[in-house]
């Protein structure tokens, strides 16, 4: 499930830099904000779903 999460909150975050990148004047930095829109993302969604499963095993402990 940790990586399901990340993946799709890696798909938000690249869809995220997409519309980032289109409004962007600058037509060199749209991969750049592809890339680091889906690595947030994907950071952001496994540590979230990471805090959410240790809360969980504490909660059955």
């Amino acid at each position: 499930m940790l990586i399901f999460s990340g993946v799709m909150t890696a798909l938000a975050g690249a869809v995220l830099g997409i519309v980032v990148g289109h409004v962007s004047p600058m037509q060199s930095r749209r991969p750049v904000i592809f890339v680091v829109g889906s690595t947030l993302g994907f950071l952001i969604g496994t540590g979230y779903e990471a805090v959410q499963q240790y809360k969980d095993e504490e909660v059955d402990e």
